[in-house]
């Protein structure tokens, strides 16, 4: 749900080649119209609850567990950064990160084949 001072946090791991942008960003079918891209399929998210000026997105050549390192480097990391550390306990390593700000993700569903949901935390 949009939900201003909030950032929602998804982990994954996506094969070399793999368009992070394919799967996260918004298209436009011929008359304008924006089409739900496999991201919010996955997870239910209504794309009417999202500003797409406000998703961060990142793929690392190598993987990790550590949330610092995979965070580092976000909008307002400072807060984050230890807000979401103490929410999560990373039992995996992941090369992909997906945040979208100013939304709290109702944790509908949690898992998919590639991607992890974290949690959300406030950042304001």
């Amino acid at each position: 749900m949009e939900k201003q001072g909030w950032v929602s946090v998804w982990l994954g791991n996506t094969k070399e080649g793999d368009s992070i942008s394919e799967y996260v960003d918004l298209t436009y079918d011929e008359v304008g119209e924006s089409v739900t891209s496999k991201f919010f399929i996955d997870f239910s998210i209504d794309m009417d609850e999202i500003d797409e000026d406000t998703i961060e997105k990142v793929v690392y050549g190598k993987s990790s567990s550590d949330i610092h390192i995979l965070l580092e480097g976000c909008s307002y990391e400072e807060v984050v950064i230890p807000k979401i550390k103490k929410e999560s306990d990373l039992k995996k390593p992941y090369n992909t990160v997906i945040l979208i700000y100013n939304f709290k993700y109702s944790n509908e569903i949690n898992y998919t084949r590639y991607f992890d949901f974290i949690g959300s935390v406030e950042y304001e």
